[in-house]
């Protein structure tokens, strides 16, 4: 997606991002989270994947990040942190986002790790969507049926491919519906996994 496209810079109880609105405002949102030295600019290529009368919200890190952009926590980065170092971003979240509709949380990398602590949190979640992710440690388990999809490089240099399997095959045991797509790539999404995310958010899309 182009930021040519009607983006307007949002700050929802502080928590800075842009938004696209969709056609009916009923529909379920989608919350884009960046990783590491992202901003709320860089996730929009996935929004192509969204129906067009989802709103979609790109949120910015709660925390600058070292060497520019911006994190959303703080401390060691690898291997992969307490799910209690997303705690804060979980709650600016939740104060940000509304709590009678149905989201779709979609993260790449760092932001994949928090949209599971945002579904483990009891957030409204309809699906996550994990993007060259991890699992934070001692995750609380999510909720049995809910939809996942995770998309991994088999080359990918910062999350190891063994990582990502092995927190598919935890996903399974806690009864999630997973959706696992592998690449021949490194960190990040191949043009495979993106229509097969596609295809996964058409599974999902209730507005109609």
């Amino acid at each position: 997606m182009s930021l040519d496209l009607p983006l307007e810079p949002v700050t929802l109880a502080g928590v800075v991002g842009l938004m696209r609105r969709g056609a009916k405002p009923e529909a379920p949102l989608a919350v884009l989270l960046h990783g590491y030295g992202g901003d709320e600019k860089v996730m929009w290529v996935f929004a192509d994947a969204l129906p067009p009368a989802w709103t979609t919200i790109a949120f910015r890190g709660i925390a600058p990040a070292e060497g520019g952009g911006y994190r959303w926590h703080v401390g060691r980065r690898w291997p992969p942190p307490q799910a209690e170092a997303f705690g804060p971003a979980v709650e600016a979240l939740r104060q940000a986002v509304p709590q009678d509709r149905g989201i779709l949380w979609i993260g790449f990398s760092q932001g994949a790790a928090l949209a599971l602590c945002c579904a483990a949190a009891g957030l409204p979640s309809i699906g996550v969507a994990c993007l060259a992710g991890y699992m934070p440690q001692r995750l609380p388990a999510l909720v049995a049926g809910l939809p996942v999809f995770w998309a991994h490089g088999r080359r990918d240099d910062k999350v190891p491919i063994d990582s990502a399997r092995a927190s598919g095959r935890m996903l399974e045991t806690w009864g999630v519906r997973l959706d696992f797509c592998e690449a021949d790539i490194g960190h990040k999404v191949g043009a495979e996994c993106l229509r097969a995310l596609g295809g996964w958010i058409r599974r999902l899309d209730i507005s109609a």
